[in-house]
């Protein structure tokens, strides 16, 4: 549900020419479908106002305690428990992936894996406006994000953290998925050409003093003009491994 409250915060304000300059939208999200079944709306409320953000310093026209109520009261009329208009996590849902990786042990790499092989069976079309003219929805990268924290938080579920937007130094690690006491930075990319995302992962890595990090490419590159991604990449903070996740892959026709 994380995903949808995210993109529904996004569009409200989108639609009321609000600039989101700091991920609000995503604190929002991650507040809301970790707490609010927990809380009265009082109690809920003080939480929102409590969350850092620039937007009403940015937005001055803006109330902050009449905004957040609005919002509340919208998000609650669509996401709240219970609700029919409460849409789906992830395409097609995660039980199967989940009962698949808690019969084994717990490992990033296979968790990542299966999101790689969920994402290539069920979500590809999540990205595109139009496949067929090559345009993608926009931000894609934020929809790469937001679908792992959705399948990662339903897979190992209670056993592990998922937490998005880390801040980390001057910067927020896309994703970071804990089991137990050892925390995974995830940097997610789109790709298009060039491979990107290393030297920015290697600063969370050297800020939050992990060795290894995991970069997760989302290849938008046709079927001619794809070529070999590394699968890992040697830092001085240390190694970054690398998964590429194909979202544009040949008709089974023209194979």
């Amino acid at each position: 549900m994380i995903f949808s409250i995210q993109r529904y915060v996004e569009d409200y304000l989108s639609r009321r020419g609000i600039d989101d300059l700091d991920q609000y939208a995503v604190r929002i999200a991650n507040l809301y479908d970790t707490s609010r079944d927990e809380v009265s709306t009082d109690d809920f409320l003080s939480r929102m106002r409590k969350l850092r953000t620039v937007l009403f310093r940015n937005n001055t026209s803006l109330h902050r305690p009449e905004f957040e109520s609005a919002l509340l009261a919208r998000l609650d009329q669509m996401f709240r428990r219970g609700n029919p208009h409460c849409s789906v996590q992830f395409p097609g849902g995660v039980a199967t992936d989940a009962r698949r990786f808690r019969a084994k042990p717990r490992t990033i790499r296979r968790l990542l894996n299966a999101f790689k092989l969920a994402v290539e069976a069920r979500a590809i079309d999540t990205f595109w406006r139009s496949r067929r003219q090559n345009q993608l929805r926009s931000k894609p990268e934020t929809i790469a994000q937001a679908l792992l924290s959705v399948f990662a938080k339903g897979v190992v579920g209670s056993r592990g953290l998922v937490r998005r937007e880390l801040a980390s130094g001057i910067g927020f690690v896309d994703v970071e998925i804990a089991f137990g006491r050892t925390p995974h930075l995830i940097e997610v990319k789109i790709l298009k050409g060039k491979v990107t995302g290393d030297q920015q992962l290697a600063t969370y890595m050297r800020t939050e003093n992990r060795q290894e990090g995991w970069l997760l490419l989302i290849d938008t590159r046709s079927v001619d003009k794809k070529s070999a991604v590394p699968d890992k990449l040697n830092v001085r903070a240390g190694t970054i491994r690398v998964l590429a996740i194909d979202i544009n892959p040949a008709l089974p026709s023209k194979k």
